[in-house]
């Protein structure tokens, strides 16, 4: 018998043994083998056995009719296999895989990787500060970039990550910076990702995009890319401190989805644009554009005053765009990253589950934050941490693999995302497990055993 279903399942998906999961590179979507039989069948496909010998083993084992199994296997990745255009059972979307894994994983199922400290915008709110000093002027950031012995990562270490990550079963690559693009060997680091058969996810500020580079990413398997746009064209160009960032940033996504690569249009909520967001809302949905995220300014230590907006707001935004989602932009999704607590409340608030507001904020609030349990991310300097928002590192890639330094990261992140005792009896403390976790993070006992300083971002 010549092989048919095996070669088909192996050419097209990859195979996370540990965690019994399929990924399609090209689609994006998970499939979690919850079948007995099936589970088998794709052991022994991804062990190197052939039609045949998988059809003989599922024989012995379960005395059955070989007409049947042969059957039941062409069935089976002939379901896996099939273009994600309808729901399957068993199929699961990219951004809703990270919320199940309450066990630690021996190594990510995502990884970010931070390909430079540059960039040519001039964002006050940038959490880029962090790692170069809370208390210095914009102009004191810039100048301390500039002088940076190294401002990207280098090509040759980038690659490796990206093989290592290929051959442990991390399944999603996701590039920023910096301007992601600024970084010399962008496109080939992307390139070599593509050919390790990496999903890839890449975060610009669309500056550098144009219709021939974004067919080089859609060539290179970047199948979305997340491009910053913090207001209309007087607010985005004022924040961002470049004159051309709006016009350069609505360019970029017209070009990247006349590739074939989808765009998720991201804001920074600050106290400039707060009054904006709506309108944002609808001129990216008018591009074509139906996935948006909003993330409230993350405290620096650097103008705070200026840009740091209470989490009173985030509740009635969520009701206002709800109303212009319902009514103006049918099919548009939008979300709320970086762990916004679904009880929107500074203090611990339990919701109940008979609450009438909480399908609403589940709608748009993503939940509790995965960093460092399923997803790490690496400094444009080679160093790994739980998250692009942390200054705590977890030891350079330059000097270990993922493999050596991701298990204390885990360790100190599972600690650290224990639920409070004052979420006891949250209909959604599963969900939330209390928003970001970087404060607890940062005194973590795990950490503090590790000899991992407490260093926080406040």
């Amino acid at each position: 018998m010549t092989a048919c279903f095996s070669q088909s399942l192996i050419r097209q998906l990859r195979y996370r043994r540990d965690l019994g999961l399929l990924f399609d590179p090209k689609s994006g979507v998970f499939h979690r083998l919850r079948n007995t039989v099936a589970a088998e069948m794709v052991e022994l496909m991804f062990s190197g056995a052939d039609d045949a010998a998988v059809i003989e083993q599922i024989v012995a084992r379960y005395h059955v009719d070989p007409a049947r199994v042969a059957a039941d296997a062409t069935a089976l990745v002939d379901t896996l296999t099939t273009p994600a255009s309808a729901p399957i059972e068993g199929r699961v979307p990219l951004l809703d895989i990270d919320k199940r894994f309450d066990t630690k994983l021996d190594f990510p199922l995502r990884l970010e990787i931070e390909l430079t400290a540059v960039c040519n915008w001039a964002c006050g709110f940038c959490y880029n500060v962090w790692k170069i000093g809370p208390d210095m002027t914009d102009t004191e950031v810039r100048r301390a970039v500039k002088v940076l012995p190294e401002k990207h990562i280098p090509t040759e270490l980038a690659m490796s990550i990206i093989d290592e990550c290929a051959e442990r079963g991390c399944f999603v690559m996701r590039y920023s910076g910096g301007e992601t693009l600024l970084h010399p060997d962008a496109m080939e680091i992307f390139e070599h990702g593509g050919r390790a058969g990496m999903y890839q996810v890449v975060f610009t500020n669309g500056h550098f995009i144009t219709a021939e580079r974004a067919a080089r990413l859609a060539a290179a398997n970047v199948r979305c890319v997340l491009v910053s746009i913090h207001g209309d064209r007087d607010t985005h160009n004022r924040l961002t401190g470049h004159p051309r960032a709006y016009d350069k940033a609505i360019a970029a996504m017209r070009s990247l989805q006349d590739a074939g690569i989808n765009v998720v249009a991201e804001m920074t909520l600050v106290k400039g644009n707060l009054n904006g967001v709506l309108d944002v809302v609808r001129d990216v949905y008018s591009l074509g554009v139906r996935e948006f995220g909003v993330m409230r300014y993350v405290p620096t230590g650097r103008h705070d005053d200026r840009y740091g907006i209470p989490v009173s707001v985030t509740m009635p935004l969520v009701e206002r765009i709800d109303e212009v989602l319902r009514t103006e932009c049918p099919g548009m999704t939008v979300a709320w990253p970086c762990a916004q607590k679904l009880c929107t409340s500074d203090t611990d608030s339990p919701i109940r589950s008979d609450d009438p507001t909480l399908g609403l904020r589940l709608s748009q609030l993503a939940g509790h934050c995965e960093s460092g349990m399923v997803w790490g991310s690496v400094s444009y300097d080679g160093r790994l941490r739980n998250c692009p928002h942390s200054n705590t590192y977890f030891g350079s890639l330059r000097e270990q693999p993922i493999t050596q330094a991701w298990p204390a990261l885990t360790d100190v992140v599972h600690a650290a995302v224990t639920t409070r005792p004052s979420c006891a009896g949250c209909a959604v403390a599963d969900a939330c497990r209390g928003g970001c976790h970087l404060p607890a993070f940062f005194t973590s006992p795990v950490a503090t055993s590790l000899g991992i300083p407490s260093v926080g971002p406040r």
